[in-house]
């Protein structure tokens, strides 16, 4: 689920890195939106909220956050393994991506029709698997995992609309 929402920040990302004069930024915006995907789900399991909490918080995220500056580090390792790019050009990408991934959340949260913290918790349910409802089932429902989900598609739809306008 995690996985599909980064993937709506795809233009903008790959916008910024080109900005940025990156080459290849297609999949470059591929590997961070996947590694930091994988960042959080592994975050939420082991039960650190931060990140996931100010990401869909509805308020901006300073480059300077102590949440972009935690995730940073953990960002340009696999950066590095994943591109093979030095330590320095690994923390300058995570380091330019981070508050744009964080703010694009953040921007359109306020304008969904559920409120900011009943759509981070379906987040945080859906990522640490958990079971849940209505809006959980919903996410769970777009990684594939969701088990039970009471939501039928003309909900997802206008769920969808609301958060993504």
């Amino acid at each position: 689920m995690i996985d599909q929402l980064l993937k709506m920040a795809d233009g903008p990302l790959q916008d910024l890195l080109s900005q940025s004069g990156m080459s290849g930024t297609e999949s470059t915006a591929s590997a961070i939106e996947d590694t930091f995907g994988s960042l959080l789900k592994n975050k939420a399991q082991s039960g650190d909220l931060s990140a996931i909490k100010e990401m869909f918080s509805g308020s901006d995220t300073s480059p300077q956050s102590p949440v972009i500056q935690n995730l940073a580090g953990d960002l340009s390792s696999g950066l590095m393994d994943r591109l093979g790019i030095s330590s320095e050009q690994a923390m300058s990408l995570a380091k330019t991506a981070l508050p744009l991934l964080m703010n694009f959340f953040n921007q359109r949260i306020n304008e969904a029709p559920q409120a900011n913290e009943d759509i981070m918790n379906s987040v945080v349910k859906a990522l640490q698997g958990g079971p849940g409802s209505g809006g959980a089932d919903i996410l769970g429902s777009l990684l594939g995992g969701g088990k039970g989900g009471g939501m039928d598609l003309g909900g997802l739809m206008n769920m969808g609309k609301g958060l993504f306008k």
